[in-house]
């Protein structure tokens, strides 16, 4: 596969995990101001614990797009325990085992300025070629 095709191919599977993750995390933040909107907390949760994974484990997983887990690695580098406790706190309150806080909205926030952040390099290297 030549590199633009696969730089090609990591923008798409990027660009929809961007946006899967805004549309669920808009989801979410229209369903606690009382919108009667269709939750998405399973998807988020999913999400956040494949983040996690990705993030604590040398393994790889197409779940999640590589360049998003090392943009969070990256910019997290100096509280790296604190992120990953804070997704782990994320996680336990999508399945719905604690309460839904501001701090679960900053942490799914993040995830999605690093999606949308990793979405729109690529954008830029893509129309360099």
């Amino acid at each position: 596969m030549s590199d633009l095709s696969a730089l090609s191919n990591d923008y798409e599977a990027t660009s929809q995990f961007a946006e899967t993750v805004n549309t669920a995390v808009l989801s979410l933040k229209k369903s606690l101001r009382g919108s009667s909107e269709q939750n998405q907390t399973e998807t988020l949760a999913t999400i956040v614990a494949a983040v996690r994974a990705q993030l604590t484990s040398s393994t790889l997983s197409r779940a999640i797009p590589s360049e998003v887990v090392e943009r969070l690695s990256a910019e997290h580098k100096s509280d790296f325990n604190y992120l990953v406790e804070d997704l782990d706190t994320a996680e336990t309150a999508l399945s719905g085992k604690a309460p839904i806080d501001d701090r679960v909205i900053e942490v799914l926030d993040t995830i999605c300025d690093a999606a949308d952040a990793s979405a729109s390099a690529m954008f830029r290297r893509l129309r360099r070629r």
